[in-house]
């Protein structure tokens, strides 16, 4: 049965039309996109099947190409959110009020973020402590590159002053040398995410159902899964509750899964554990994902130059690389030889720069797979030109210059970071680059990253000099970057397009995003949902 579409004002992928227009679905799929008169639609409206968008705008479902959805879904379901503690009171305030809030023995947060604190630093475990000391508390920071534990929790992990450093990680500590609570990466994180009970594959897909109705009602039609941060997903589970949701159709967001690879153990894993997945119309398999280094906020993103002193007796550095360089060029170029997409996790310029040394080796040996750097937020010119030799994509997060563009340029000169997200320079060069949010660092609402591209002005209103560099974007451009650009970049080619032959998935605003202006408050105003035809 052929369902019909009429709207006056659409985004078609590539460019925005302001006319009578019909849209013909059948079986899920558009048959036909043909302008009409406004008169004759009115035939079609007595004849049912017929959807009337006049007076709204649409576009091809959005697509978050960067996203931890899993992690994301399990934290609004079992977790306790700190995003708006900007006092170590508040946060003592929320942990009281949460005290009950034990999940397998354990209470668990997120959104942690100094950088909005009065304190300007982080709590150690002793403000924890003075809340709740006999039940473990884990509390992730908005970045999910470090976190927050109190002393039970290090008891119980067995992490003393003696403790060494773990591989790709760091152990905050106090002027003694003692652990502070503060676990910085993967490698530190784990060592007290090991000791947190998981959740079975009920708790997964309970979590899942939830968060895809909530992305679905944000305007996202599909949404690519990168996993964890380490001890946070397990995998196998992960896999599990996909395949099952999907081919049950108990969901209707479109799900890539990408696996994320942390170690030279991992790769051999990873590669098997792939071919569990069950590729269906909601489910593909996106390839692997590898960090590279951290971030800028923990100051564990891997940079050429030293990180800026915020007062004199700071210790300064350059951050780390999270893997052995020759390990890492191994796991890459195994990996790469299943053909399959690799994304690599790259935000100093060091660390991007070591990315595309291994993509120049993997393709010099005649391997043939697609790369993508991930936020590659501290890019040059000699970067982009290499980048554009390798035909290697961008998966970026513009909304990270609204919620943390300060706390990004409080780390760095400001000549270090006037060249961060030049969305508009990549474009120019015909580099592929998608837009996500990267949740749970930024809120998953796509509006942040449309808005953040357009406007590249930051939420506080501090040092936003630094980003008004001539990268702004068009309303166009914005929208395509999380549709077609988004559909290129992560491989399922029959999304991200309102053409004949493409997966009917509309997101439906309730105003065209060419008629606002840099208010943030109209933006967020906009009535914004998916629309699909299965």
């Amino acid at each position: 049965m052929i369902q019909n579409l009429i709207t006056d004002s659409f985004f078609d992928g590539v460019h925005i039309h302001n006319q009578c227009t019909v849209i013909e679905v059948e079986n899920g799929r558009i048959l036909n996109v043909k302008t009409s008169e406004p008169g004759s639609v009115n035939e079609l409206l007595k004849h049912g099947n017929t959807f009337d968008f006049r007076g709204k705008f649409l576009s091809p479902g959005l697509i978050d190409s960067h996203n931890h959805f899993t992690l994301t879904s399990l934290k609004m379901a079992y977790q306790v959110n700190f995003g708006s503690s900007v006092s170590f009171s508040e946060l003592k305030e929320i942990l009281r009020k949460n005290m009950g809030n034990i999940i397998h023995g354990w209470i668990q947060g997120y959104g942690l973020n100094e950088y909005i604190m009065n304190e300007r630093k982080l709590p150690d475990r002793h403000v924890v402590d003075s809340v709740i000391n006999d039940i473990p508390v884990f509390i992730t920071h908005v970045t999910e590159h470090y976190a927050l534990c109190n002393s039970r929790a290090l008891d119980i992990a067995g992490i003393t002053s003696g403790t060494d450093d773990p591989p790709n990680g760091r152990l905050g500590r106090d002027l003694n040398g003692n652990p502070n609570g503060i676990l910085y990466e993967a490698g530190a994180m784990d060592l007290v995410k090991k000791f947190i009970p998981e959740y079975n594959v009920d708790d997964y897909e309970d979590a899942i159902i939830y968060g895809s109705e909530m992305y679905m009602k944000s305007g996202l039609t599909a949404v690519k899964d990168t996993g964890g941060t380490g001890a946070d997903i397990n995998e196998e589970t992960r896999i599990m509750a996909f395949n099952n949701l999907s081919i049950g159709k108990r969901i209707d967001l479109r799900l890539m899964i990408a696996l994320p690879v942390y170690s030279i153990e991992d790769v051999d894993n990873r590669i098997s554990m792939s071919r569990k997945i069950k590729e269906n119309a909601l489910l593909k398999f996106a390839g692997f994902k590898v960090f590279l280094d951290g971030s800028i906020m923990s100051r564990t993103a891997w940079m050429k130059n030293p990180y800026k002193k915020m007062k004199e007796s700071d210790k300064t550095g350059n951050g780390m690389p999270l893997w052995n360089t020759d390990s890492f060029r191994e796991a890459i170029h195994r990996l790469a030889k299943t053909g399959n997409h690799i994304s690599i996790h790259v935000i100093g310029d060091r660390a991007i720069e070591e990315a595309l040394n291994t993509i120049e080796y993997v393709q010099s040996e005649g391997v043939k797979s697609s790369f993508a750097l991930v936020h590659a937020y501290k890019l040059n010119d000699g970067l982009i030109k290499r980048i554009e030799k390798l035909s290697t994509d961008i998966e970026t997060q513009t909304a990270f210059i609204y919620f943390i563009g300060d706390a990004l340029q409080q780390n760095l000169e400001d000549s270090e970071s006037r060249c961060m997200f030049p969305v508009k320079t990549l474009m120019e060069k015909g580099i592929n680059i998608s837009d996500g949010s990267d949740s749970p660092v930024t809120p998953y609402s796509p509006v942040y990253g449309i808005f953040s591209s357009i406007y590249r002005i930051v939420k506080s209103g501090r040092k936003e000099s630094v980003f008004s560099n001539n990268e702004n974007i068009t309303p166009e451009d914005a929208l395509k970057i999380y549709t077609s650009m988004s559909s290129a970049v992560t491989g399922w080619n029959d999304i991200g397009s309102i053409k004949p032959g493409s997966c009917a998935d509309f997101s439906i605003w309730s105003i065209n995003p060419q008629k606002l202006d840099a208010d943030i408050g109209k933006w967020l105003n906009i009535k914004l949902y998916a629309l699909v035809f299965r």
